[in-house]
């Protein structure tokens, strides 16, 4: 297990205040981890059909490989050894109401513990109010459902395409 790994766990745990022990672009005080996301964003049109209106999801903020979207720097998790970070984004639908934050971390049931939250921009979700998936397709899901009634992305943290977003976990 790498050093930085091992700080942050025992850092979480009250042991000790830490920085970050590791390298990258995580940060020092508190942080356990800092990315910098250049905003993208991916629009799925939604066909209605049976009663059901038609819609659309918008997707902000990073993604790849499918349907890529975005960039972030320096996308490896200082958490999680390393592991490159697939996904930060905020989505919302246009007429029904869903919207939240979901990242994606590569490597199945990687341990849902490590770090307290994720800040992006002046949104703070906390780790343990997440929807975890320990294997989506392989990789790590948590996902917050995020306000209510968001069918604009007024809600969204990240801002406009091609600008940039700080996303830290502490």
């Amino acid at each position: 297990m790498a050093l930085a790994h091992v700080m942050n766990l025992v850092s979480n745990a009250g042991l000790v205040v830490a920085g970050n022990a590791g390298a990258g672009s995580g940060g020092g005080g508190g942080n356990l981890d800092s990315q910098v996301v250049t905003v993208g964003e991916y629009t799925q049109n939604n066909a209605g059909g049976g009663g059901v209106p038609s819609s659309v999801t918008v997707y902000r903020g990073y993604q790849v490989p499918n349907n890529t979207f975005g960039s972030i720097s320096d996308g490896t998790s200082n958490i999680y050894s390393g592991a490159s970070i697939l996904r930060i984004m905020y989505y919302w639908n246009t007429v029904f109401d869903i919207s939240g934050v979901s990242i994606l971390i590569d490597g199945t049931n990687l341990a849902n513990l490590g770090w307290t939250t994720l800040t992006i921009s002046s949104l703070s979700v906390a780790r343990t109010n997440a929807s975890y998936a320990g294997n989506v397709g392989g990789d790590t899901q948590w996902t917050w459902t995020v306000g209510g009634g968001d069918y604009t992305g007024a809600n969204d943290p990240f801002g406009a395409n091609g600008t940039t977003t700080n996303c830290v976990f502490t």
